[in-house]
């Protein structure tokens, strides 16, 4: 069942039903850590998204990764940063996209697909790839193996 929660463009259940990931897309380009955890604080400044053990925001360059745990500052720096261009180039590819002209229900789309992509294969990508580590060793990778991924319906 699609979700309906302001601000956040696609959330990850576990087997209970309860938020595990609440993920935001951004068409936004040259981003920065500082601009990740600014934005993030902003939002959760305003308390209306649901508790969730990670926190995701995407752009065409770069995924910031956050565990989130009780009582840490809204303001904290992303624990994660991945590399997008280089993971989102085979959705790209497919779809006839630059990075560039990657934004809207696009990239929300191509988030949703190596979201799924990642939870089937990450395990595997973790122990071959250095850069998907922290992926694993989070117990994110094992949680969206056994969660659902939705996107919004909100516009």
């Amino acid at each position: 069942m699609p979700f309906a929660i302001r601000d956040v463009d696609l959330i990850a259940y576990d087997r209970r039903g309860q938020a595990l990931l609440l993920a935001i897309v951004k068409g936004a380009h040259d981003t920065s850590e500082r601009w990740a955890a600014q934005y993030r604080g902003n939002l959760l400044s305003h308390d209306t998204l649901p508790a969730a053990p990670f926190f995701l925001i995407a752009t065409p360059e770069r995924m910031y990764f956050w565990r989130q745990r009780d009582g840490e500052p809204d303001g904290e720096m992303p624990q994660f940063t991945l590399d997008a261009t280089r993971e989102f180039k085979p959705y790209l590819d497919r779809l006839g996209f630059t990075a560039e002209k990657a934004w809207g229900e696009v990239l929300e789309s191509i988030v949703f697909h190596w979201l799924n992509d990642i939870a089937e294969r990450g395990q595997i990508r973790a122990k071959e790839e250095p850069s998907l580590r922290w992926l694993a060793e989070s117990g994110l990778l094992e949680a969206l193996r056994r969660g659902r991924i939705e996107l919004s319906v909100v516009e």
